[in-house]
């Protein structure tokens, strides 16, 4: 079992239907949107890579495996016209620094669902969980997860300050502060604007413990008879067991399943710096 601070392995959610983004999702899944020149979902495998995960775990809705595996193709390569462009040997040393193993979606509906199915692959090891349209611009909020739970052990779910207006499309986190570290409170999923003064919102990039992991493969279906990632993290809470935040503090949240989003997540794209690794590994 690795030690805090050691996470090999990521996954992905990449089974949504993104229906606020049809027709365009009729044809392609919005994990696949271009956020400049790379699908979303290469934004968030870039990074995990820098973040030392060399594995990968992608669970798609099967009518888009083709699709998504396609693109994580190492045998198709940039063409000769663009072979050394700095975004097209970024994607290709990317592609290089990780094994991704792919698991159609199965079974029950909900979005912890994606994380159960890839449990044999996690094995008894921490894991990064992401949603394959939640991507962060302007810091590394896996990094930030791992170095949460270095210093904790503890599950981190990742964060960010929305507008109250807004508050009650989440999962709100209240916390307090110990030693430089928030710990979750309580998590309240969609509350009305009366029932908490938090506007710290919860999204798709989570550290799973093993613990966490077996608490959410013994969650029942909830709302809409569907399990959910935020119902297993309130049983955690409820047994008394310390989860983490990590609120961003550099960069910025984006959901690429929203239209508003998508469009300020390709603005943000055209602005954002490669990550360095790129310089360790071409």
């Amino acid at each position: 079992m690795s030690s805090p601070g050691q996470i090999k392995t990521g996954v992905i959610a990449a089974a949504g239907s993104a229906t606020r983004m049809w027709p365009a999702s009729k044809v392609v899944p919005k994990e696949l949107f271009p956020l400049g020149r790379m699908p979303a979902i290469a934004h968030i495998v870039s990074e995990f890579v820098q973040a030392g995960i060399d594995k990968i775990v992608l669970v798609v809705a099967e009518q888009n495996l083709a699709l998504i595996g396609g693109l994580f193709n190492r045998s198709v390569h940039a063409p000769p016209k663009v072979a050394r462009d700095p975004v097209a040997q970024h994607f290709e040393a990317m592609l290089g620094c990780a094994k991704f193993i792919m698991i159609p979606q199965t079974g029950q509906y909900g979005n912890a669902m994606p994380l159960i199915l890839a449990a044999d692959e996690v094995g008894e090891e921490s894991c990064i969980y992401a949603f394959g349209d939640d991507v962060v611009f302007g810091e590394n909020s896996s990094i930030g997860l791992i170095d949460v739970y270095g210093r904790t052990g503890r599950p981190v779910l990742a964060a960010q300050e929305v507008d109250p207006s807004k508050k009650s499309s989440f999962g709100i986190i209240e916390s307090r502060c110990e030693n430089g570290v928030h710990y979750v409170t309580r998590l309240i999923e969609k509350p009305r604007a009366d029932e908490t003064a938090s506007n710290l919102a919860s999204f798709g990039r989570y550290l799973v413990t093993p613990d966490l992991m077996q608490v959410l493969k013994e969650t029942r279906p909830g709302r809409d008879s569907e399990v959910w990632f935020v119902d297993g993290v309130i049983h955690e809470l409820a047994r008394q067991k310390r989860v983490c935040v990590f609120p961003l503090a550099a960069g910025t949240w984006y959901t690429v399943g929203d239209p508003r989003s998508y469009a300020d997540a390709v603005w943000a794209a055209q602005n954002a710096p490669t990550p360095d690794f790129i310089a360790r590994i071409v």
